[in-house]
């Protein structure tokens, strides 16, 4: 299997702790440890810990934590990992065929385009376009392209919501015409919401966990909760799912 050169993560990985200014970070600023005890008992917890191997999937209690940011979800639904990449990584290993493509929302994050290429068939794309809608613009779901790529031959559609890089949230009609289509041929989606919960007003993002039985979200706390350095992920899946991740996370 040859898997292309991440060029933009290349870039980052060799310049971004040099540079006085990072302009390509998307994250918000990262939180001290200080800030994350409420009083001197927990920093004496914490420094007192030791440093054993934790359960692989994610302790019981930290799974409980993540399945409530979710409708229905339960902590079998859910697996821990390194970092909202490994989540993306596993994900689409998991569930990605030889013979079958990866419809794949641009602009994007390049990992799952990338991976798609080493694991399916190969990926196409729908894209994200620029709208005015009541003298407002915003970035809107191509529908009409959406339909055009999923095919028979798609086995998962990848989704990043809210979207990087353009910050753009699906509406609910959207939502529902990215499951229209996986379900007219049984597609996966695989929704990278690694943005979801960094809103800076409103309301929390809807998720897609729970609008359709065959549905797997990404995230961590990288991004959206300032605790990049914790490389802490999560995939939320059919149980059945999670086993199979969970395997390959071995």
């Amino acid at each position: 299997m040859k898997i292309e050169t991440f060029e933009m993560m290349r870039m980052e990985c060799l310049y971004e702790n040099l540079v006085d200014y990072n302009l390509s970070e998307s994250g918000v600023l990262p939180m001290k440890l200080s800030e994350l005890f409420d009083d001197q008992g927990d920093a004496e917890n914490f420094i007192n810990q030791e440093l054993w191997y934790p359960e692989s999937s994610g302790s019981p209690l930290l799974r409980e934590c993540i399945a409530q940011f979710y409708p229905d979800c339960k902590p079998s639904n859910i697996t821990v990992t390194n970092g909202g990449s490994e989540a993306n990584f596993l994900s689409l290993w998991t569930l990605l065929e030889k013979g079958r493509r990866l419809a794949c929302m641009l602009p994007n994050y390049m990992q799952a385009w990338g991976l798609g290429r080493a694991y399916a068939e190969g990926v196409d794309t729908f894209h994200l376009v620029l709208q005015e809608e009541n003298g407002q613009k915003r970035w809107a779901l191509d529908v009409d392209e959406l339909r055009q790529v999923v095919t028979p031959k798609t086995n998962a559609i990848l989704i990043t919501n809210p979207n990087n890089p353009t910050g753009a949230v699906l509406t609910e009609d959207e939502m529902e015409v990215v499951v229209e289509a996986a379900r007219s041929v049984g597609a996966w989606i695989i929704a990278d919401e690694i943005y979801r919960g960094a809103e800076i007003e409103g309301d929390t993002s809807p998720t897609f966990w729970g609008r359709y039985e065959k549905v797997v979200v990404t995230s961590g706390l990288s991004t959206a909760f300032a605790l990049p350095g914790l490389r802490i992920g999560w995939v939320v899946a059919p149980e059945e799912i999670i086993e199979q991740i969970w395997i390959r996370h071995d």
